[in-house]
């Protein structure tokens, strides 16, 4: 992952809006994404993206 794509998303709401762009309305373990801490939402985030779609 480079380093533009951890300065990208400043908020858990715009994480939040990223997943969703990316077609991923819940955590893995079925919670939602309000449960879900920051660090958490990102993990998803970056594991779903590639870096060649934000870099």
């Amino acid at each position: 992952m480079c380093e533009a794509i951890k300065d990208t998303f400043t908020t858990k709401a715009e994480i939040i809006s990223a997943l969703l762009n990316q077609n991923v309305f819940k955590m893995p373990d079925g919670r939602q994404f309000y449960e879900a801490s920051e660090k958490e939402l990102e993990h998803i985030l970056y594991s779903k993206t590639t870096e060649d779609h934000y870099c």
